[in-house]
């Protein structure tokens, strides 16, 4: 971090804190994210009211992958999220694979996850989109705010519109082996082949303005990568950033899972400048 600041041209005081720990960005006028999809989660829910500056250094950082500068985020419940809230089948490959598999094999450490959490799921949820209502039960149920998601590049609309989409696969009933192969076609079809908004009789991928799902029961979601137990009425909506968030690039491999809060002691160099200069 401190090399990117030198290449800038500027000097700041850098308090480097560990996101896995208590901390805010009081006092602060600027944070620097150097991690994946799951640090800057934390960042987005710590200093939503400050300028954010997110240096990609995780596994897939699916984030960066489809935008360079964010001017809004997605909420569920009014918590933000940067790219992905899902639950059911597969999503757990987000959150169980260990820092140490992910650092040693990349993008590879996630294949066993799949075998391992390949199965049927059933989740009865009723869902409002703009206004439009689906019953169901699903096997999986996805909220994206990008193209790509577990290192798959399938939303082929998010370009074209910037929106968050929902996607949602129906069950194919309780998990055996006959409806594991049942349930392999429609994966294969969204997944490996991609796909654009319409409403199937197996799966359902739209934009949305506003959202809201009614899940029966108490899920466990993958928010950015992160775990999470969520219930009840899920209201998903955008909203917009006080301050855009920029995405550098590193030149060098930089330390994960940190994030860096800046305050400049120069009076002719100001986090404002570092901030517009990126």
């Amino acid at each position: 971090m401190k090399s990117l600041l030198q290449q800038l041209g500027l000097t700041a005081e850098i308090q480097e804190i560990d996101c896995n720990s208590s901390w805010n960005a009081d006092g602060f006028d600027t944070v620097v994210v150097c991690g994946g999809d799951g640090t800057l989660n934390h960042a987005l829910s710590q200093c939503g009211d400050k300028k954010l500056v997110y240096v990609p250094c995780g596994t897939l950082n699916e984030t960066a992958g489809s935008t360079t500068v964010m001017d809004n985020v997605c909420t569920v419940n009014g918590t933000p999220f940067s790219y992905v809230c899902a639950a059911g089948s597969f999503t757990q490959i987000g959150y169980t694979a260990t820092d140490k598999s992910k650092q040693r094999w990349k993008a590879f450490a996630y294949l066993p996850q799949v075998v391992k959490n390949y199965r049927c799921c059933e989740i009865d949820a009723k869902i409002n989109l703009d206004g439009k209502i689906f019953d169901g039960t699903y096997t999986l149920l996805m909220v994206l705010k990008s193209h790509r998601c577990f290192g798959f590049s399938f939303n082929k609309d998010f370009k074209n519109t910037g929106k968050p989409y929902l996607l949602c696969v129906k069950s194919v009933g309780k998990d055996g082996f006959f409806n594991r192969i049942k349930m392999f076609f429609p994966f294969f079809r969204i997944f490996f082949c991609g796909i654009k908004p319409a409403v199937t009789d197996r799966w359902m991928l739209m934009p949305f303005d506003e959202l809201t799902v009614k899940l029966q029961q108490k899920q466990t979601f993958c928010v950015d990568g992160e775990k999470k137990e969520l219930q009840g009425d899920l209201r998903f909506c955008t909203q917009k950033l006080k301050y855009p968030v920029r995405v550098v690039f590193p030149n060098k491999k930089a330390t994960p899972q940190m994030s860096v809060a800046s305050k400049c002691p120069q009076k002719n160099t100001t986090v404002v400048d570092f901030y517009d200069k990126i």
